[in-house]
């Protein structure tokens, strides 16, 4: 066996074409091949809370006389809850964001989601990430088809904060996927030179699709490697909280202030978020990360955030009622953030439809008023300037929440 140490990773591409991520430890990296179209000057990072985040206790309605009882136990007392606007509150552990909603910077929307998303985590997340509630047969993902249409062919246009390619990445485009920008090296020990030059020497001139991967992976390496500004520490005194979404938000910093021409960013987060029993430790704790992060995140930009847009969203939301276990059952409705540039912060957004039992969905759930992919479409085209047409088959968004220029 040879002195260097080559893992072999396999990766599904689009059509099922097998791909192969070469020797990274202890992340894994997909490169795909390359296309482009017209674009605007942003930074697109989708944060995704995987799991089924609770809106409820998130963006707290403590303005709706049924809120209270439904939630029973785990109903935030007002005197807890964080005032935003006199009618919803922060959970008390989302306090770090406070000043960016005050200064106009963040923005919540409510009753977001889609009754074809179902209540199966799986389900549910598949079909938000294709953009296609309802229908399995897609096989691309919507962030997929958004940097499709931007021009660019770089290896750093696109990155995944993630152990594997999000379906929202699936297809033909260019993804950078990686846990830990740290570890992009050959584990060669002292033989790093030698196995590199043999390793590059399997796949230079060859054109097959294990080959073509190969060298899109040592040119993600190039860049790493050779751009010492990937390295360096938060700026402006930020400081970022244990956890994925904290390592996450950190290093998708680093990517941004090393100007690699990245333009969409994806932050996997697999929290403690399906809370089907105790559940006001799991949101003190989770919720605590989320805030932290993001503050963190726009400390560590500073005046760069104006060319940021930060889109948080999960599956489906949880159920408005309290169950026996002091937690919630999978729902429907969720609420999002939008955070950065251009945002129309200081608000929440969406038609509030209101808790009585007859407001609620199947007499259970938070009822939807804004489509997701209406503002997923807002947030794209703002961020990305992606047409929405065609951005999700066989759905023509309209109007979105109106929360980013």
């Amino acid at each position: 066996m040879p002195p260097w140490d080559v893992s072999r990773r396999v990766f599904l591409r689009g059509a099922g074409l097998a791909a192969v991520g070469i020797g990274f430890q202890p992340s894994s990296l997909l490169m795909r091949t390359a296309s482009a179209a017209s674009a605007g000057p942003r930074v697109l990072v989708q944060v995704f809370l995987r799991g089924g985040c609770d809106g409820l206790n998130f963006c707290v309605p403590y303005g709706d006389s049924d809120y209270a009882a439904l939630r029973g136990n785990i109903a935030l007392p007002r005197s807890e809850v964080v005032d935003l606007d006199g009618y919803f509150g922060l959970h008390p552990a989302l306090a770090p964001i406070l000043p960016l909603f005050r200064d106009g910077r963040l923005a919540f929307v409510h009753a977001v989601g889609s009754y074809g998303l179902t209540r199966s985590h799986f389900d549910a997340q598949d079909f938000m990430e294709t953009g296609t509630p309802g229908d399995k047969s897609t096989t691309d993902g919507w962030l997929e088809r958004s940097v499709a249409a931007i021009p660019g062919s770089e290896v750093t246009q696109a990155v995944a904060f993630s152990a594997q390619l999000p379906r929202s990445f699936l297809g033909t485009e260019p993804v950078l996927v990686t846990q830990s920008l740290a570890s992009f090296d050959l584990r060669a020990r002292n033989w790093r030179a030698e196995a590199e030059t043999l390793l590059r020497a399997m796949y230079d001139g060859q054109q097959t699709a294990i080959a073509k991967t190969g060298q899109e992976t040592f040119a993600a390496m190039n860049v790493l490697m050779r751009t010492p500004e990937i390295q360096a520490p938060p700026a402006n005194g930020a400081a970022y909280p244990a956890g994925s979404m904290g390592s996450s938000m950190r290093q998708a910093a680093q990517i941004i202030k090393a100007g690699l021409s990245t333009r969409c960013i994806f932050v996997n987060v697999p929290g403690a978020f399906d809370t089907h029993a105790n559940q006001l430790p799991a949101n003190d704790l989770e919720f605590g990360r989320i805030a932290q992060s993001l503050a963190a995140f726009h400390t560590d930009l500073g005046p760069r955030m104006d060319d940021v847009v930060v889109m948080v969203t999960t599956e489906f939301g949880r159920a408005a009622y309290v169950n026996g276990s002091a937690g919630t059952d999978h729902g429907s409705a969720h609420c999002m953030i939008v955070a950065g540039g251009g945002v129309r912060g200081g608000r929440v957004a969406g038609r509030w439809p209101g808790l009585s039992r007859s407001q609620l969905y199947q007499e259970r759930d938070l009822a939807v008023t804004t489509d997701y992919r209406d503002a997923f479409a807002e947030v794209a085209r703002a961020a990305l300037g992606v047409s929405p047409a065609g951005l999700f088959p066989g759905y023509t968004p309209g109007p979105g929440p109106g929360v980013v220029a």
